[in-house]
């Protein structure tokens, strides 16, 4: 069984990038006030940005909301997470335009950033879309050996449709990070040469849980 290149299991640096000072609540998938980038590995090319709504969202914005901007083809079998925290608090004058430029020049899709741990289902998530892969990396949480997993649905033109976290436990707060990452690296996992959308192709043992979201166009 072959789950892809091991660079996933050194890929992840921990930490919080949040700005000092943030009103991040009990209960989130990725913190808020903060804004992600996952980049093709090889090239550093930007494949995906977010942005995170808290409770003072930019105008023509929705507070504690996720906004995903695909600026490219999600097809590299590795890809790298990486976040960031905005240089501008929210309320500040420049805090806007910050926000709108990160998001700038992609197809954006908004879902809800809270989730409770009741929301976390066992199982495995059957995709609806044309097009869908599957990435897995070590859990930033631990314990040592604990993995995550990534499902991105895309369109038959490959444009983003969703995405579902996998756990391979579930969260007890509903928490994908509990202590947000500044870098992960993603592997797509393969059986053989063959794609595979199945977290147990990642670890059979695991009690594997996932976190469906509805994403809508912003």
């Amino acid at each position: 069984m072959n789950i892809g290149s091991s660079t996933g299991e050194l890929g992840v640096t921990r930490g919080y990038v949040l700005p000092t000072g943030s009103d991040q609540p009990d209960q989130t998938q990725i913190p808020i006030d903060s804004k992600l980038r996952f980049i093709e590995t090889s090239t550093g090319n930007p494949l995906l940005h977010l942005a995170v709504t808290g409770m003072t969202p930019p105008g023509g914005y929705t507070a504690k909301t996720e906004y995903w901007s695909r600026l490219a083809p999600i097809k590299s079998r590795l890809i790298t997470l990486v976040s960031f925290g905005f240089t501008n608090r929210p309320g500040a004058p420049d805090y806007p335009k910050e926000f709108r430029d990160w998001l700038v020049g992609g197809s954006v899709l908004a879902t809800g950033q809270e989730a409770s741990a009741q929301q976390w289902t066992q199982g495995i998530y059957q995709p609806t879309s044309p097009a869908s892969a599957l990435y897995w990396a070590v859990d930033p949480d631990g314990p040592l050996g604990r993995r995550i997993g990534l499902l991105v649905e895309l369109g038959s033109a490959g444009e983003l449709r969703n995405a579902i976290w996998y756990k391979m436990d579930r969260p007890q707060n509903g928490l994908i990070f509990q202590s947000t990452p500044s870098k992960v690296n993603f592997t797509q996992v393969f059986v053989g040469d063959t794609p595979s959308i199945d977290p147990r192709h990642i670890d059979p043992q695991g009690a594997w849980h996932h976190y469906h979201g509805v994403m809508r166009p912003a």
